[in-house]
Protein backbone atom coordinates (compact mmCIF):
# COMPACT_ATOMS: atom_id res chain seq x y z
CA UNK A 1 0.00 0.00 0.00
CA UNK A 2 1.69 3.26 -0.71
CA UNK A 3 1.71 6.01 1.98
CA UNK A 4 -0.68 8.89 1.61
CA UNK A 5 1.33 12.42 1.68
CA UNK A 6 -1.98 13.70 3.08
CA UNK A 7 -1.11 11.30 6.27
CA UNK A 8 2.32 12.34 6.62
CA UNK A 9 1.33 15.67 6.85
CA UNK A 10 -1.34 14.42 9.59
CA UNK A 11 1.56 12.97 11.53
CA UNK A 12 4.04 15.77 11.01
CA UNK A 13 1.65 18.21 12.24
CA UNK A 14 0.74 15.91 15.64
CA UNK A 15 4.00 15.36 16.24
CA UNK A 16 4.97 19.76 16.21
CA UNK A 17 1.75 19.70 18.28
CA UNK A 18 2.49 17.25 21.11
CA UNK A 19 6.12 19.07 20.73
CA UNK A 20 4.78 22.91 21.48
CA UNK A 21 2.41 21.51 24.13
CA UNK A 22 5.52 19.32 26.14
CA UNK A 23 7.49 22.96 25.58
CA UNK A 24 4.68 25.26 27.05
CA UNK A 25 4.70 22.86 30.21
CA UNK A 26 8.24 22.59 30.45
CA UNK A 27 7.87 26.39 30.54
CA UNK A 28 5.18 27.07 32.55
CA UNK A 29 6.84 24.34 35.31
CA UNK A 30 9.97 26.45 35.07
CA UNK A 31 7.93 29.57 36.09
CA UNK A 32 6.36 27.84 38.74
CA UNK A 33 9.90 26.90 39.76
CA UNK A 34 11.26 30.80 39.74
CA UNK A 35 7.64 31.71 41.85
CA UNK A 36 8.87 29.28 44.21
CA UNK A 37 12.21 30.88 45.21
CA UNK A 38 11.53 34.12 44.44
CA UNK A 39 9.11 33.96 47.12
CA UNK A 40 11.71 32.58 49.58
CA UNK A 41 13.98 35.77 48.60
CA UNK A 42 16.36 32.52 46.99
CA UNK A 43 17.84 31.95 43.78
CA UNK A 44 17.10 28.88 41.72
CA UNK A 45 18.82 26.26 41.33
CA UNK A 46 19.63 27.20 37.79
CA UNK A 47 20.42 30.93 38.46
CA UNK A 48 24.53 30.24 38.16
CA UNK A 49 24.03 28.39 34.94
CA UNK A 50 23.01 31.80 33.74
CA UNK A 51 26.14 34.00 34.82
CA UNK A 52 28.76 34.53 32.42
CA UNK A 53 32.32 32.02 33.04
CA UNK A 54 35.32 33.78 34.43
CA UNK A 55 38.22 34.53 31.68
CA UNK A 56 41.54 34.25 33.22
CA UNK A 57 44.84 35.05 31.36
CA UNK A 58 47.43 33.28 32.28
CA UNK A 59 50.72 32.04 31.63
CA UNK A 60 52.47 29.14 33.02
CA UNK A 61 56.53 29.10 33.38
CA UNK A 62 58.43 26.01 33.82
CA UNK A 63 62.02 26.23 35.85
CA UNK A 64 64.27 23.44 34.90
CA UNK A 65 67.22 22.18 37.24
CA UNK A 66 69.59 19.58 36.48
CA UNK A 67 71.87 17.90 39.19
CA UNK A 68 74.91 18.49 37.16
CA UNK A 69 73.70 22.83 37.39
CA UNK A 70 73.51 22.48 41.05
CA UNK A 71 76.78 20.88 41.74
CA UNK A 72 78.46 23.42 39.19
CA UNK A 73 76.73 26.16 40.77
CA UNK A 74 74.70 26.94 37.80
CA UNK A 75 71.41 27.93 37.31
CA UNK A 76 68.50 26.85 35.89
CA UNK A 77 66.69 26.91 32.66
CA UNK A 78 63.51 28.76 32.05
CA UNK A 79 60.68 27.96 29.41
CA UNK A 80 57.19 29.50 28.83
CA UNK A 81 54.53 26.44 28.89
CA UNK A 82 51.73 28.39 27.95
CA UNK A 83 51.75 32.41 26.96
CA UNK A 84 48.77 34.62 28.26
CA UNK A 85 46.26 31.77 27.24
CA UNK A 86 42.65 32.86 28.28
CA UNK A 87 41.20 30.21 30.78
CA UNK A 88 37.54 29.36 32.67
CA UNK A 89 37.55 28.76 36.03
CA UNK A 90 37.80 24.70 35.40
CA UNK A 91 40.82 24.87 33.13
CA UNK A 92 42.33 27.08 35.61
CA UNK A 93 41.77 23.97 38.42
CA UNK A 94 42.60 21.31 35.97
CA UNK A 95 45.81 23.31 34.64
CA UNK A 96 47.06 24.10 38.16
CA UNK A 97 46.87 20.57 38.98
CA UNK A 98 48.71 18.95 36.24
CA UNK A 99 51.37 21.46 36.66
CA UNK A 100 51.53 20.80 40.60
CA UNK A 101 50.67 24.14 41.37
CA UNK A 102 50.83 24.20 45.77
CA UNK A 103 51.55 27.51 47.56
CA UNK A 104 52.03 31.74 46.54
CA UNK A 105 54.69 33.88 46.01
CA UNK A 106 53.35 36.21 48.67
CA UNK A 107 51.85 35.39 52.33
CA UNK A 108 49.35 38.48 52.16
CA UNK A 109 47.15 38.87 48.90
CA UNK A 110 46.71 42.63 49.87
CA UNK A 111 50.55 43.35 50.55
CA UNK A 112 52.07 42.85 47.18
CA UNK A 113 50.56 43.96 43.60
CA UNK A 114 52.38 40.94 41.64
CA UNK A 115 51.03 37.29 43.08
CA UNK A 116 52.10 33.76 41.73
CA UNK A 117 51.61 30.46 42.32
CA UNK A 118 54.11 27.51 42.16
CA UNK A 119 54.52 24.09 43.08
CA UNK A 120 56.77 22.72 45.57
CA UNK A 121 57.62 19.68 44.28
CA UNK A 122 59.48 18.42 41.02
CA UNK A 123 57.24 17.02 38.69
CA UNK A 124 58.10 13.64 38.66
CA UNK A 125 58.15 12.17 34.43
CA UNK A 126 60.35 10.85 32.35
CA UNK A 127 63.08 13.08 32.59
CA UNK A 128 63.05 13.22 36.58
CA UNK A 129 63.56 9.57 36.45
CA UNK A 130 66.02 9.19 33.64
CA UNK A 131 68.14 12.17 33.46
CA UNK A 132 67.65 13.59 37.22
CA UNK A 133 66.04 16.66 35.94
CA UNK A 134 63.58 18.97 38.08
CA UNK A 135 60.56 20.78 36.64
CA UNK A 136 59.20 23.20 39.12
CA UNK A 137 56.64 25.84 37.59
CA UNK A 138 54.97 28.93 38.07
CA UNK A 139 51.09 29.93 37.23
CA UNK A 140 50.93 33.77 36.68
CA UNK A 141 47.85 36.08 36.68
CA UNK A 142 47.91 38.29 33.83
CA UNK A 143 43.91 39.55 33.94
CA UNK A 144 40.60 38.00 35.43
CA UNK A 145 37.72 39.09 33.44
CA UNK A 146 39.47 41.70 31.43
CA UNK A 147 41.49 43.79 33.90
CA UNK A 148 44.52 43.33 35.97
CA UNK A 149 43.89 41.13 39.09
CA UNK A 150 43.67 43.11 43.02
CA UNK A 151 43.97 40.99 45.99
CA UNK A 152 40.42 40.01 45.98
CA UNK A 153 41.02 38.43 42.24
CA UNK A 154 44.18 36.68 43.92
CA UNK A 155 42.11 35.15 46.86
CA UNK A 156 39.71 33.98 44.71
CA UNK A 157 42.45 32.20 42.09
CA UNK A 158 43.62 30.97 45.38
CA UNK A 159 40.52 28.96 46.48
CA UNK A 160 40.08 27.87 42.82
CA UNK A 161 42.97 26.10 43.17
CA UNK A 162 43.12 25.10 46.35
CA UNK A 163 46.15 27.43 47.72
CA UNK A 164 46.10 28.78 50.79
CA UNK A 165 47.78 32.48 52.06
CA UNK A 166 48.83 32.58 55.54
CA UNK A 167 47.21 36.12 55.83
CA UNK A 168 44.17 36.29 54.20
CA UNK A 169 42.45 39.69 55.16
CA UNK A 170 40.05 39.49 52.03
CA UNK A 171 37.97 37.16 54.27
CA UNK A 172 38.36 39.32 57.16
CA UNK A 173 37.38 42.06 55.32
CA UNK A 174 34.16 40.23 53.78
CA UNK A 175 32.99 38.83 56.96
CA UNK A 176 32.66 42.73 58.20
CA UNK A 177 30.88 43.92 55.55
CA UNK A 178 28.65 41.18 55.97
CA UNK A 179 28.15 42.00 59.41
CA UNK A 180 27.69 45.80 58.63
CA UNK A 181 29.05 49.15 59.64
CA UNK A 182 30.02 49.69 63.18
CA UNK A 183 28.30 52.38 64.35
CA UNK A 184 29.54 52.41 67.75
CA UNK A 185 32.77 53.89 67.24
Amino acid sequence: MKPDPHDREKQLAALEHNQRQAQARDDLQATKGQDFYARLGLSGPDAEADTPEDAFVISIHCERWTLSDLEAGGGSTHDIELDRVTFNADDLVRHSRDYGISEPSSTDPSMTPNIWFRSTYPREDRAYFEQGVEKYYSLHIHEVNGHPPGSAEYQRVADLVGVRFDQAILRQEQELEQDGPDLCS
